[in-house]
């Protein structure tokens, strides 16, 4: 019996297009919260970023920064920054490269070498984009995430050479999120499952982006979206429509749940 299910926000909840959850699927979350079913956030997006997500429905806890970040209400579950000597070095980096990456803390987020890829925050996410901050602002700063624009291409062309000692996680093919190790979606999972007394075996999470799969991994059912690449889909239980044709609905109805 699945007690908990873990959402994704973009391209899962909410539509690149449309920039909102479909009314069509915000009914069936209401519907899963009659039922008693525990529903989460899962994102990689910062607290401060939840925007209309978090007003349009009462979800009943976060898992924010993939996993570096978690709470329920006013409770921190779980926090796992960057250590301070991994920090330094992604910085240095930054210095060397001249790499547009925003620095996300707590509850602040700046841009260290902004350029005119930024702009998709605006154009593709609705998101504000960062201000501008010298790169001395970050340094000797508890650092939650990174995100650096760093596309697919360039990855593969540069190996392992960047980001030492660090995990970069993609949803996007302009950007990487990058975290410390022990962090990811499935860690968040953990701690707001151990919260509200829940167990693994009566779970289930939607995803999209490659991010989400220590996510869908981790589920008793692990659904990937229809707009998903075809590694995510690979690795699901199950395949659904898109975020525009609600997949949500549909892979809900197929297991029953509503």
């Amino acid at each position: 019996m699945t007690k908990a299910i873990f959402f994704d926000i973009d391209g899962t909840l909410v539509s690149f297009n449309t920039h909102r959850i479909s009314p069509g699927v915000l009914d069936g979350l209401g519907r899963l919260r009659e039922k008693g079913v525990k529903l989460f956030i899962a994102t990689g997006r910062q607290r401060g970023d939840l925007g209309q997500v978090s007003h349009a429905f009462p979800f009943d806890g976060f898992i924010t920064l993939n996993g570096q970040y978690c709470f329920a209400g006013d409770k921190v579950l779980r926090s796992n920054p960057i250590s301070p000597a991994a920090a330094e070095q992604l910085l240095d980096l930054l210095e060397d490269t001249g790499l547009p990456c925003t620095i996300v803390e707590e509850h602040d987020t700046y841009a260290i070498n902004r350029d005119a890829r930024m702009d998709l925050y605006r154009d593709q996410l609705a998101l504000p984009i960062p201000p501008s901050a010298p790169l001395d602002r970050a340094r000797g700063r508890t650092i939650y995430q990174a995100v650096a624009f760093f596309t697919k291409e360039d990855e593969l062309a540069a190996g392992e050479r960047f980001f030492p000692g660090l995990i970069p996680l993609r949803w996007h093919p302009a950007f990487v999120d990058v975290i410390a190790p022990g962090g990811g979606k499935d860690q968040g999972m953990d701690a707001l499952l151990h919260h509200f007394g829940i167990d693994l075996s009566q779970t289930m999470a939607f995803g999209d982006g490659e991010n989400d799969l220590p996510m869908l991994r981790h589920a008793h059912i692990g659904v990937a979206m229809g707009n998903a690449g075809q590694r995510v889909k690979d690795q699901a239980d199950y395949v659904t429509g898109s975020v525009d044709e609600d997949g949500i609905l549909t892979a809900l109805e197929h297991f029953g749940l509503i």
